[in-house]
């Protein structure tokens, strides 16, 4: 009879609550995903299932997981920022700008891009509260700004002043680490990736900061009664998503060796979609950094997997666009539901 009530309580208190969790649910959909591809890609003579192809899938998360990331907070604070792709490309273009026309060593040119960067993420921030600008609009925006200094800084000693002449990098040992070295067998920009995840998720929920964030996007009232300064914190969410994706942008440069005008183009939206995917709430107050990692997973298994079953591009488009509208869904009946419940 003891042993029957220890296995209750343990079932009660681990096992239950882990087969509860939103994120077990998303490696189940992982899970039946890689068995989908797996057997599609058989009956087409070809391999999903390959050890290539789960690098290759990671080495395609690192570029979008940055953005995620700050996207992932921003939701979680109850705001949202269509801009940081933009501001990633421009981070980008000013690092090899100034490795080659400038000619500033490597450090300071990445000092430039995020301080760059940063100022683009207080001004969304101003923007937001101080003027009371919908999120939507002032960082579309700010978008559209940060892309045309982008084009600006390509034409930087362009005898034309037209953006034609994309500076390429020489051989740089630092650049070369970060897009083209090895750490125990994986690419250096996926292990920056894991440990970016990891301190984010750890800072969201062990510190009093990543608490007051989420309480923000969950109730702005009760978090004005708790004493929360919500205007600082909304400074703090939009400079690190804009510094997070000039984070993007260096590791998007430094694997091209050259500035790039469609840099992180195709990411525009994967860092939002990875994150509502993953199980935070659009709505704000809800979800962590584990499920932005598997809802990028996801997001980036499916894209592969259609690849090798050589699904026309254009439909992958429209399946990923579904797959957000999905998320949406589900997250819009579940806020529906908390509300009743209340």
């Amino acid at each position: 009879m003891t042993d029957i009530n220890k296995k209750n309580s343990f079932y009660r208190q681990y096992l239950r609550p882990m087969l509860r969790h939103k994120v077990f649910t998303l490696f189940l959909i992982l899970i039946a995903l890689i068995v989908f591809f797996t057997v599609w890609a058989n009956l087409l003579g070809r391999n999903f299932l390959a050890l290539s192809t789960f690098r290759n899938i990671l080495n395609l998360l690192v570029l979008p997981a940055f953005l995620s990331i700050g996207a992932g907070f921003l939701l979680i604070g109850g705001h949202i920022d269509l801009s940081a792709w933009s501001i990633g490309a421009f981070g980008g273009m000013v690092v090899a700008t100034a490795i080659v026309r400038w000619h500033l060593p490597w450090y300071a040119s990445f000092i430039l891009c995020l301080m760059f960067c940063a100022v683009f993420g207080a001004i969304n921030a101003t923007l937001v509260t101080h003027f009371r600008f919908p999120a939507f609009i002032s960082t579309l925006a700010m978008s559209s700004m940060s892309s045309g200094l982008m084009y600006l800084f390509s034409s930087i000693g362009s005898e034309t002043g037209l953006a034609a002449n994309v500076p390429i990098i020489p051989a740089n040992p630092v650049l070369d680490f970060l897009g083209q070295s090895f750490i125990w067998e994986l690419p250096v920009g996926v292990v920056v990736m894991l440990i970016f995840f990891l301190a984010y998720g750890v800072f969201l929920l062990k510190t009093k900061t990543g608490r007051k964030i989420t309480l923000m996007g969950g109730n702005r009232v009760s978090a004005h009664l708790a004493g929360i300064n919500a205007r600082r914190l909304t400074y703090f969410l939009f400079i690190n998503s804009a510094v997070l994706a000039g984070v993007s942008g260096i590791f998007s440069t430094a694997r091209l060796a050259q500035g790039q005008l469609l840099a992180l183009q195709t990411s525009q939206f994967s860092g939002i979609t990875a994150a509502v995917l993953g199980g935070i709430s659009f709505g704000g107050g809800a979800g962590g950094m584990g499920g932005a990692f598997v809802g990028l997973l996801i997001l980036q298994t499916f894209q592969i997997g259609m690849g090798v079953v050589s699904v026309n591009p254009f439909w992958v488009t429209v399946f990923t666009g579904f797959m957000l509208i999905l998320a949406l869904a589900i997250d819009h009946f579940t806020q529906l539901r908390v509300k009743k419940s209340v």
